[in-house]
């Protein structure tokens, strides 16, 4: 997307801007002041542009249009893959990230690294290493200068990195705890033991999302997914296992979408839960312009439909997943006031917002303090009382 005099010009699709282009541009760091609670919310930097995804769905798309099954996206060559001979855009089928951004493209070290650096200058404490799949950084510089299409091979970039991690989590403001590093997106199906043990060497204590959006193998491909629920449940396992916390995402009223696949998301959700998930995000689908599945109808909310089931499972999961917080301390950073006996506090570094009872909630508000959870307000809201007043 681009300005031409005073028209805004929105590139339909390859070729993309090269990696040399797009990291030219740097955002401001001074203007996140602007923003309500900036010091204390997760602030993004931005690491990877573009994702790696260009399988196309196997879905028919709302004009008709449906796969040949030419397999080019799956199986030609890297810079092949950018072109569908039917024009299917690329990537999941819900997603507009590579028809809009392009292939993964990452992000210099140093530009990275200054960016940290400043922000944590200018005062914010929970900082996001953001990609649409972090796993992606440092891959296209293997297949360079071919297009980084495939999202599947090469495996992850350990040395990129693990130079990354080290580099970030070396800054003295986040090695002493003072402020949080974590990452935001990552492919289940790059997730493997060298990989979590890496992420949980760097981030161990940190929440990191995967996409199962379905739990049907059946409806991955036909949605363009790239990933097995299998590749999901392992991803989990591995990840628990270094010590991350593993939140999921599902979407409901996807095209596709039937009883049968309900019934087995539900299913997965509730075998993953028992392995350490803590929690689970569940989207409506929302047909997104320039993506396979654009023209498509959006569905009603899911309590409103045949996903009702579906959606309790998901809030009973959660709610279950927080009372095993209760009688724990967590540390928490206060956020603002509500009534006169009430501080709202995020969890460090994420995870459900607390509800602080105290008499002084003004006092605590910046501050980092360990709070005793003392009940489950509901499935995405805790509450508890202060423990500690940090600093």
């Amino acid at each position: 997307i681009f300005k031409q005099g005073s028209r805004l010009i929105r590139n339909p699709g390859p070729p993309y801007a090269p990696p040399q282009l797009i990291w030219r541009y740097t955002p401001s760091t001074k203007l996140i002041t602007s923003y309500r609670y900036w010091w204390c919310a997760r602030v993004y930097v931005e690491v990877v542009r573009g994702c790696s995804n260009y399988y196309r769905p196997t879905l028919p798309l709302a004009d008709g249009r449906k796969c040949i099954d030419c397999m080019k996206c799956r199986k030609g060559g890297l810079r092949d893959r950018l072109y569908c001979p039917i024009n299917i855009p690329p990537g999941c089928g819900y997603c507009s990230v590579p028809a809009l951004f392009g292939p993964a493209r990452s992000r210099p070290l140093d530009s990275i690294v200054k960016e940290v650096k400043e922000l944590i200058r200018v005062g914010v404490r929970r900082i996001v290493l953001s990609a649409p799949d972090f796993l992606d950084y440092g891959r296209d510089w293997l297949v360079a200068p071919e297009p980084l299409t495939d999202p599947r091979s090469p495996p992850p970039n350990l040395r990129a990195i693990e130079l990354l991690l080290k580099e970030v989590t070396s800054i003295s403001e986040v090695s002493s705890g003072e402020v949080y590093v974590m990452i935001e997106n990552i492919k289940p199906n790059l997730v493997n033991e060298e990989v979590a043990k890496l992420l949980g060497e760097y981030l161990r204590g940190t929440t990191v999302h995967i996409g199962l959006e379905t739990g049907c193998n059946e409806h991955h491909v036909a949605l363009g997914r790239p990933s097995t629920v299998d590749e999901v449940i392992r991803a989990v396992k591995l990840l628990t296992r270094e010590g991350l916390r593993p939140y999921i995402y599902v979407i409901h009223g996807l095209p596709g979408e039937t009883k049968k696949t309900i019934k087995e998301t539900i299913k997965v959700l509730k075998k993953i839960s028992k392995l350490g998930v803590e929690k689970v995000t569940l989207y409506r689908f929302t047909p997104l312009k320039n993506t396979a599945f654009e023209g498509y109808p959006k569905p009603p909310p899911a309590v409103k439909s045949r996903a009702r089931k579906l959606y309790f499972t998901v809030r009973k999961l959660n709610f279950m997943s927080k009372k095993k917080l209760v009688g724990q301390t967590l540390k928490a950073i206060g956020v603002t006031s509500k009534g006169g006996n009430m501080l709202i506090a995020y969890t460090l570094p994420h995870g459900p917002v607390i509800n602080v009872v105290t008499e002084t909630p003004s006092r605590y508000i910046g501050k980092i303090i360990e709070v005793e959870v003392t009940k489950v307000v509901s499935d995405r809201v805790i509450e508890g009382i202060v423990r500690q007043n940090i600093n």
